[in-house]
C-alpha cells in the first residue's frame, strides 16, 4: 500500500505459524508494531525474531482465544507495549476432519470455540477502545469453507459460516464509529497445517479445481490482509473476499471433450 502502516499497531492471533505468520511480518514490514498472539508462546517469539532482524518492532503474547480471560490479558499487554491498537486480525483457527456420525460433541465445541467464540473474544476485547477512537480495521480470517460446505468438516464449515454472520453483524454496529470489518476466505494454503491435514493426493486433486493452477500461499493471503489493514480500504466494510485462485467461482476448471 502506498501509505504502509506507519504508526500503526496490529494484534494478529494465529500469529506464530502458517498464514498468521506471513501476515504479521508483512505489517511489520509496511511499518506496523506487532502483537503476535498464539497459543504457542515459543512459536510467536520465534516470529518476533524474524520481525526484529529486520528492524521491526513485535511483541509475543501467549494465548487461547477459546479462553475470554486470557484474551483479555493479551489485549492487555498488546495495549500497555503499543498504548493503542488500531488492527485486529482473528487467525487462529483449527480443523478436524471425520464423517459426522463420529464428530463428539468435545470435537463440535473446541472447534467452535476457536474458530468463532475465540473470534468474538477478541473482537469484544478490542473495540470498545476503537469505538472511542473512532477507528479501527479488523479483519477475520475465514475459509472457503465459509462459503461452501466441504466433506466430513461439519463444525469447521458451520463455525466459519458463523464468523462472515459475524464479520457482516459487527460492521453493521462498528460502522458509526468508523470500524471496518472485513472477512478473508482463503482456499488451501501451502502451510504446515495443510501438509499435516491433508495427504499430497488431496492437495493435487484441489490444485486441478483451482482456475489459476496453483495453491495459495500465505503471502497471498498477507497481501489482501495488507490492503483491508490500509487507508486504501477506508470505504469497504462487511465484505466476504475470497482469496482462493478462483475456486469457489467455478464449477469446475477444466472442459473434458
Amino acid at each position: 500500500m502506498a501509505d504502509g502502516l506507519v504508526n500503526q499497531t496490529a494484534i494478529v492471533t494465529g500469529g506464530g505459524s502458517g498464514i498468521g505468520r506471513e501476515i504479521c511480518k508483512e505489517f511489520a514490514r509496511q511499518g506496523a508494531s506487532v502483537a503476535i498472539a498464539d497459543i504457542n508462546l515459543d512459536s510467536a517469539n520465534a516470529v518476533v525474531g524474524e520481525i526484529e532482524a529486520g528492524s521491526g518492532k513485535a511483541i509475543a503474547i501467549g494465548m487461547d482465544v477459546s479462553q475470554y480471560d486470557q484474551v483479555l490479558i493479551g489485549v492487555k499487554q498488546a495495549h500497555e507495549a503499543f498504548e493503542k491498537i488500531d488492527i485486529l486480525v482473528n487467525c487462529a483457527g483449527i480443523n478436524t476432519f471425520e464423517s459426522p456420525d463420529v464428530t463428539s460433541i468435545n470435537s463440535w465445541q473446541k472447534i467452535r470455540s476457536i474458530n468463532l467464540d475465540g473470534a468474538w473474544y477478541c473482537c469484544r476485547a478490542v473495540m470498545e477502545a476503537m469505538m472511542q477512537r473512532r477507528r479501527g480495521k479488523i479483519m477475520n480470517i475465514g475459509s472457503v469453507a465459509a462459503i461452501s460446505a466441504i466433506p466430513k468438516a461439519i463444525p469447521y464449515t458451520a463455525s466459519k459460516h458463523g464468523l462472515i454472520g459475524l464479520t457482516r453483524a459487527l460492521a453493521v454496529d462498528l460502522g458509526p464509529y468508523n470500524i471496518n470489518v472485513n472477512c478473508i476466505c482463503p482456499a488451501s494454503v501451502e502451510t504446515p497445517l495443510l501438509e499435516k491435514a491433508v495427504t499430497k493426493t488431496f492437495q493435487e486433486e484441489i490444485r486441478k479445481r483451482i482456475p489459476l493452477g496453483r495453491l495459495g500461499r500465505p503471502e497471498d493471503i498477507a497481501k489482501a490482509a495488507l490492503f483491508l489493514a490500509s487507508s486504501a480500504s477506508d470505504w469497504i466494510t462487511g465484505v466476504v473476499l475470497p482469496v482462493d485462485g478462483g475456486l469457489t467461482c467455478c464449477l469446475r476448471s477444466q472442459h473434458w471433450e
